[in-house]
């Protein structure tokens, strides 16, 4: 069995309170003075001075959109749809200093200068409570009409030419969403990743900032994230924001850095959800029969009764299964076979054939002949292998001194052809009928189990090795030649799963983590060492082949790790829907008998989390002097969904 583990190459994720600049955006003057006096000399008669001044500055994002190389991640996704109610979305920014190059009351430096605020579909009751955008030349964000902006002092390096974007929102909606002055400390931190080997290409940047939205999306619609500039905004001696003389309805603009929507499903919608509603019996790819029959053998083996059409015209109805068996089958074949009907199989017991085998060949052979490319390639290989096989037996068998001509060693199998003996032992190409013949055995919202019968993968492979094989002689020179033929890597242990589901077509970044041991358990910590994943591949929209080398008994489906996120606990349906586990600070193990309610600012509607106290409820169970950032992240980093299933014994 070959394997991989989990934890050869893990990182270590440290969170950090902020990362300050060594100097903040502005103009700077170094003067230089320089004095000589000589002692015992009468050169300089007396001591000489010399004077410079030297200006530079120091510039940084202020009012120019971010660039996408600024951003590393948004979560929720940008466009996304999936379960996101419980997130408080996020944005992580390339460089770990930019949160802090500028202040947001022009005197504490320690707290960000960016806001990401948060705007459901639900907050305008009209189009005119809207969020209004706007791109404004630099010269009239403060004097363009129709919303309050406080005046500023142009920085060296900015025109009054280039272009702002900017949001307006009403003051009585913005007064809702923004944090207090405070509450900005809890919303950045910066994440370092340690333990990275240095030729990993992102070692060398490996420390991130992200900036926390305090609001959770809106439940079943779409929510808008923006990140905007809070510089200067707030008041140095109150924790309040600057609104100037603004009345409720007044609009409010603001520099928006960067802005994205996604959509949040309706909780029975989610990933988990969906995936805990997959049925499951029976486990592997077969059909039920509840009465004893003469078909049960065959039902249980993953049989299918099929039209069948004879060579002479004639009509019957025949099993058929294909490569996905429920179990090991222990029928024998003789390969290489001349044609197809030579794997026919009549049951007698119910006086039916068996095409299985005889299809299957039949389909490597077609699949082979439509590739023009592989099939001349293949042939052309074949004939030289003949004609050397030829002159060594003549060679071998002469009696005389009589010179031969040197008998030339036949080259290699062509890539082209063995590249597709490959694809076709991982089933690519092969038809989803043939795989699933019938729609009841693979139902909607259904997860299946099989294993690889490796002897209908010998004739799918000895059906696409017959390409140019015509007489006897031609099968009994393969015989003598098995070191050549496809047949012999056939025998392998493959087994896996398919999934039909919506899942598959909601989450398109999903992971598969295959084990050989059975782990009903959902708490339970997997093994380290999994089975190796030999393919993964969407075969439609809604339907997911996994294949693995080695007997897979449980799976973990989960998200892509880029999908770790911050939140709360996922809402449950009794009150308080929202709560918060606080974690222990050595073991990350939560303690359930500290849970808490999740503090709103106003009330759970508005899903605006009052930061500030979430801080002191966490800090009061960890015991801690000072709280940061950079612990309430470590308590608010949420991992990704995993749902396990097991292999059911039948």
């Amino acid at each position: 069995m070959t394997g991989k583990t989990r934890t050869d190459t893990a990182p270590l994720v440290e969170f950090i309170q902020y990362h300050q600049p060594p100097l903040d955006s502005g103009t700077y003057r170094v003067d230089l003075t320089q004095s000589l006096q000589t002692l015992q000399s009468d050169k300089v008669s007396t001591p000489a001075t010399w004077e410079r001044s030297l200006t530079f500055v120091v510039t940084g994002e202020r009012f120019t959109a971010l660039a996408p190389s600024d951003v590393a991640g948004v979560f929720p996704p940008e466009g996304s749809l999936g379960d996101h109610l419980n997130v408080l979305p996020h944005i992580t920014l390339t460089r770990s200093t930019l949160p802090w190059e500028r202040s947001p009351d022009n005197e504490d430096p320690n707290l960000p200068w960016l806001a990401l605020l948060l705007f459901r579909e639900s907050d305008f009751s009209s189009p005119e409570d809207k969020p209004v955008e706007r791109i404004l030349p630099l010269r009239e964000l403060a004097s363009a009409p129709g919303a309050t902006f406080p005046p500023f002092e142009e920085e060296v390096g900015q025109d009054p030419d280039d272009s702002v974007s900017v949001i307006e929102v009403k003051r009585r909606l913005l007064e809702a969403v923004l944090p207090k002055k405070s509450e900005l400390g809890y919303l950045a931190h910066v994440r370092q990743l340690k333990g990275m080997k240095k030729e990993d290409p992102s070692a060398s940047t490996n420390t991130h900032a992200t900036v926390l939205c305090n609001r959770l999306p809106q439940e079943g619609g779409t929510s808008t994230a923006y990140l905007v500039s809070v510089e200067g905004r707030y008041h140095q001696d109150s924790e309040e924001f600057d609104f100037g003389s603004a009345g409720e309805e007044a609009l409010i603009r603001l520099v928006s850095l960067k802005r994205w929507s996604f959509s949040c499903l309706d909780p029975d919608q989610s990933f988990t959800a969906l995936l805990s509603k997959v049925k499951r019996e029976p486990s592997t790819l077969r059909l039920t029969e509840a009465v004893e029959t003469e078909a049960a053998p065959y039902l249980a083996r993953g049989c299918i009764p099929l039209p069948h059409a004879l060579r002479q015209g004639d009509k019957t109805v025949s099993w058929y299964h294909g490569p996905l068996s429920p179990g090991d089958v222990q029928e024998p074949v003789a390969l290489p076979a001349l044609a197809a009907d030579e794997l026919l199989r009549y049951e007698a017991r119910t006086g039916m054939f068996d095409v299985s085998y005889a299809s299957a060949w039949e389909l490597g052979r077609r699949l082979t002949l439509q590739n023009q490319a592989v099939s001349l390639a293949l042939y052309q290989w074949k004939r030289t292998g003949r004609l050397a096989q030829r002159q060594e037996e003549q060679r071998s068998r002469s009696v005389s001194r009589m010179p031969f001509r040197s008998v030339r060693t036949p080259p290699g199998q062509p890539e082209v052809v063995r590249k597709w003996f490959e694809d076709l032992r991982d089933l690519r190409g092969v038809p989803f009928e043939y795989l699933v013949p019938d729609a009841r055995l693979l139902p909607a919202e259904s997860l299946r189990f099989f294993r690889m019968d490796w002897r209908w993968m010998k004739c799918l492979l000895d059906g696409a090795n017959s390409i140019g094989r015509v007489t006897e002689a031609d099968r009994r020179l393969e015989l003598r030649r098995r070191s050549a033929s496809p047949l012999e890597e056939a025998e392998r242990l493959i087994t896996g799963f398919l999934l039909r589901s919506s899942v598959v077509s909601g989450w398109k970044d999903l992971l598969v983590d295959g084990y050989d041991v059975l782990i009903e358990d959902n708490a339970f910590q997997p093994p380290d060492e999994m089975l190796n994943l030999a393919r993964m591949e969407r075969l439609n929209d809604n339907v997911l082949l996994c294949l693995f080398e080695g007997d897979v008994k449980t799976v973990d489906i989960h998200l892509q790790p880029e999908a770790m996120h911050f939140g709360v606990d996922a809402p449950v349906n009794e009150a308080p829907r929202f709560r918060k586990t606080p974690r222990d600070r050595d073991t990350g193990s939560e303690i359930l008998e500290h849970q808490f309610p999740v503090p709103w600012k106003k009330d759970e509607a508005l899903g605006v989390i009052h930061m500030g106290e979430l801080a002191q409820k966490l800090q009061s169970v960890q015991s801690r002097s000072e709280y940061t950032s950079a612990p309430l992240a470590l308590q608010m980093i949420e991992g990704v969904q995993k749902v396990r299933f097991s292999q059911v014994t039948p």
